[in-house]
């Protein structure tokens, strides 16, 4: 979360619901964002479309009847939770699905098709549009939280690239133009967002090893041509990065129907990825390759324009600054305690995880991924393998959640105004040392620091999001019920979420399907991993000096019982008993290389 440049911003309360909206979609699209604070991979319109896939993958025989059930519970939720949703429906959910319907599957199917069509893409984004639009004049900021996060899903599972958003949502509100003065220009940017359909050519700067393969490209659509057309020509003399080498050509894809022309790069550059995977069926040792720019004429649009491939979600995650990094690595290699067959497999994950990142092919990246949580976790001879993988990887990630949120909560208050924070923080009361996280929970949980989030909310003045995620944040630390209750709210979610990458997993190893919505399920994926291979880490090389990875998952779920039973035995938080929150997610603890009292000074920094 960055608070970004208002200059052509006129500061009046009437314009509060339309700045938050800015910033909160600022977040919503930004790549390093906490997966928390992201869009969800599927809101209703999606879920209902997921149950019908898992009722045809039913019906082929390709998965058990059992996975429909997480699915319509899911459906269920998202439903009752979704004021657009209710507002679309004719009857109340339970007339579409339930439960405990124990009618034929086909008659499911049907009452689903019904729901689909009533929730359909289009109708409900729409809706969306009518709701934002109304609550942002409104300044219903908790209501535009949730219309413009289901909003962003809806664009993204309709085809619409999050770099296109990034785009538009930058150009209209926060770079240079005309001023924002009016509640009601959010009509104008909506109308901006809309998911047409265009017609794009696409050039890419490929390896002249395509001309063996000319004959076959048109096929695909790909041609190679001897020069660019004019207007990419000029294009191409101002963007670094798309010269033609002596062993390289140009290619060109017309007419690639697309939402935006990120979607369309996007499109056109798995279409050269299965030209090049299926010259290397037969030609092993050269591979069809391509540069990262490629240059992009939309229909609509006046000029072409350059568009940069990443490798994606694998890119995403936030990581250790590089000397951190090698300080880590030096302390894992010098008192990693896990050894034999556990080592053995902690270095195939490692190589596994290592396979992602260098992958720029996302499908291939969902399939290494759960491989890799498959290889790390204990097996058991008992119970489904995805019920063992739950009750494996669930623990981790529930000691995580609370730390995470205030942990990134407190990066965000010291980007914002690191001098003002410093000085904040250290009137919290009752805390010795500078453990910024410990002090900003204090901050936000212990009733008496009412009048220092009182004075916190003064001073953000115009950040309206940071504001609005400290008051959401005190909320929801306000008591251990309300903890528990977000906690157990959290798990659900997590738990639907890791069968739904399972799922994907196995429609595209036995069916070979891609969903819309894989890249976020790769994002997913890859944060549920760190999270893990790290706690690991951490248990292998600190106190407990744990030398297998099954006595690693075991002491994790002993720990989380532990974190379970003291938040069940506090009434009322204080500056005391909310330390345990605070644990560090962060250092490889050298417990036997550093003495006694160096940790506690650690946890300081």
């Amino acid at each position: 979360m960055k608070f970004k440049n208002l200059s052509r911003w006129t500061i009046a309360p009437e314009l509060d619901g339309l700045l938050f909206c800015a910033q909160r979609l600022d977040e919503l699209i930004w790549d390093f964002t906490l997966d928390t604070h992201k869009p969800m991979s599927l809101n209703a319109p999606y879920l209902c479309k997921e149950a019908l896939t898992v009722i045809k993958n039913i019906e082929d025989e390709l998965i058990d009847a059992a996975n429909l059930k997480p699915v319509l519970e899911e459906l269920i939720w998202s439903v009752q939770n979704d004021p657009i949703a209710k507002a679309l429906l004719d009857l109340p959910i339970e007339r579409y699905v339930r439960l405990d319907d124990d009618a034929k599957l086909s008659e499911r199917k049907r009452r689903l098709s019904a729901l689909s069509n009533t929730l359909g893409s289009f109708r409900y984004l729409n809706e969306c549009f009518d709701h934002l639009s109304a609550n942002v004049k409104a300044v219903e900021k908790k209501k535009i939280d949730a219309t413009v996060r289901t909003m962003v899903t809806t664009l993204i599972n309709m085809g619409v690239s999050k770099k296109s958003l990034q785009a538009k949502t930058n150009a209209f509100f926060f770079a240079s133009g005309p001023p924002i003065t009016k509640v009601d220009q959010i009509d104008e940017f909506l109308k901006t967002l809309y998911p047409y359909v265009h017609e794009c050519d696409v050039y890419f700067v490929v390896s002249d090893l395509i001309k063996t393969v000319e004959e076959s490209s048109e096929a695909f659509g790909v041609s190679v041509i001897e020069e660019l057309p004019e207007d990419v020509a000029a294009l191409q003399a101002k963007t670094p990065g798309f010269e033609c080498g002596a062993d390289e050509c140009y290619v060109e894809l017309v007419n690639v129907r697309a939402k935006d022309v990120f979607s369309a790069q996007e499109k056109a550059a798995r279409t050269l990825d299965r030209l090049s995977d299926l010259y290397t069926l037969f030609h092993h040792q050269r591979k069809i390759t391509w540069r990262d720019t490629a240059l992009v004429k939309q229909c609509c649009l006046p000029k072409p324009v350059a568009a940069v491939l990443t490798k994606g979600a694998m890119e995403k995650p936030y990581d250790f600054r590089t000397d951190k990094a090698s300080k880590e690595l030096n302390r894992l290699i010098r008192n990693f305690a896990i050894k034999g067959s556990s080592k053995a497999r902690f270095d195939r994950v490692a190589d596994l995880h290592g396979i992602c990142v260098s992958s720029d092919v996302v499908d291939n990246q969902l399939v290494t991924l759960w491989t890799s949580l498959e290889t790390l976790i204990p097996s058991t001879a008992h119970g489904t393998k995805i019920v063992n993988v739950l009750s494996q990887i669930t623990p981790f990630l529930m000691l995580a959640y609370i730390q995470r949120l205030v942990q990134r909560f407190t990066h965000d208050l010291i980007t914002w105004k690191p001098w003002y924070v410093k000085r904040l923080l250290n009137k919290v009361p009752g805390i010795e040392g500078t453990n910024t996280i410990y002090k900003a929970m204090a901050l936000l949980t212990v009733p008496n620091n009412d009048d220092l989030r009182s004075e916190l909310y003064t001073e953000l003045k115009d950040f309206h999001l940071l504001r609005y995620r400290a008051f959401q944040l005190s909320q929801l630390l306000s008591s251990p019920a309300s903890l528990r209750a977000a906690l157990d709210s959290h798990l659900k979610k997590v738990e639907w979420q890791i069968r739904r990458i399972y799922r994907t997993r196995n429609m595209l190893v036995h069916s070979g399907q891609s969903p819309s919505y894989i890249h976020t399920l790769v994002e997913n994926a890859h944060d549920y991993f760190d999270q893990i291979i790290f706690d690991v880490m951490r248990m292998s090389c600190g106190e407990y000096r744990a030398s297998t990875l099954d006595d690693v998952f075991e002491l994790v779920k002993l720990r989380h019982v532990k974190f379970t039973s003291t938040l069940a035995d506090i009434s009322e938080f204080n500056v005391k008993n909310c330390a345990f929150l605070c644990e560090d997610l962060d250092t490889l603890y050298d417990f036997e290389n550093e003495f006694w009292g160096m940790k506690s000074k650690s946890d300081a920094s």
